[in-house]
């Protein structure tokens, strides 16, 4: 009893290790982020709105419109609060390889030598995924989604002004929400190769999974509009897709 209450003790403390290390590099890549405002938001948070951006070239003329450049502020202190989140955000992307590198050396030492390949590859796997799913939140998704609901009028009468926190929330949300849907081809990489998921499995209830792909694109999109869900569904129906396939060539490899 003595040897196992040490042994939960070693990898609580292994654990509190890890922890404590991750959130040190979470807060430093945050301050550093913090430090340089101008070129994050103007570079990064709002380029949606930009008319040289790269993928929002073709959005030139609605911005031009629009006057999409305007944005509002209606709280004294959110400013700043939302230049700390916005800090924060960065920084947790920043340090998703370290954070990854921590998960592995948690995990490693409970593997056995079979599975320490499988479970570094999906480890790798997660953290490319989890970069592809924000790349796309920032290249496709919001652009469209911010250009759509900034268009869109019920009448020539109402002119819309864009509020800092919610465009903020927005941006944040979307980011977080498909780096995180993008795991699932990993997890399905890791789940096939234990045996627990099968690609018949997969090809059986993919009409099902259609249905709870909606249900989560509903939940991922902090708009709640029809547009951005159908947006966030498309490429969670590609990762179900793909993911299929890939389980498919794992039970073929075994």
């Amino acid at each position: 009893m003595e040897n196992e209450n040490g042994t939960f003790w070693e990898h609580l403390e292994v654990l509190r290790g890890t922890l404590i290390r991750t959130i040190i590099v979470v807060l430093v890549a945050s301050i550093i982020v913090f430090l340089f405002k101008d070129f994050v938001f103007n570079n990064i948070i709002f380029a949606a709105t930009k008319n040289d951006f790269l993928t929002y070239k073709i959005f030139n003329k609605i911005n031009a419109a629009l006057g999409l450049e305007s944005r509002i502020n209606i709280q004294l202190a959110a400013q700043l609060f939302i230049h700390m989140s916005v800090s924060f955000f960065i920084g947790l992307i920043i340090s998703v390889p370290y954070i990854t590198g921590e998960i592995w050396h948690f995990i490693k030492p409970a593997l056995y030598k079979n599975e320490e390949k499988i479970a570094l590859k999906s480890t790798i796997f997660m953290g490319i995924l989890f970069y592809l799913g924000v790349l796309t939140s920032f290249f496709v998704i919001f652009p469209l989604s911010v250009n759509f609901l900034a268009a869109y009028k019920v009448t020539s009468e109402v002119d819309n002004l864009i509020d800092l926190d919610s465009y903020t929330n927005t941006f944040i949300s979307l980011s977080l929400s498909m780096g995180a849907v993008f795991e699932f081809p990993a997890a399905a990489y890791f789940l096939a190769k234990i045996g627990i998921l099968k690609s018949s499995f997969m090809k059986k209830y993919r009409r099902h999974a259609f249905v709870v792909i909606l249900i989560a694109a509903a939940i991922i999109t902090p708009t709640t509009d029809m547009f951005t869900m159908f947006l966030v569904a498309a490429p969670l129906q590609m990762l179900y897709e793909i993911s299929t396939k890939i389980v498919k060539r794992v039970e073929s490899e075994n």
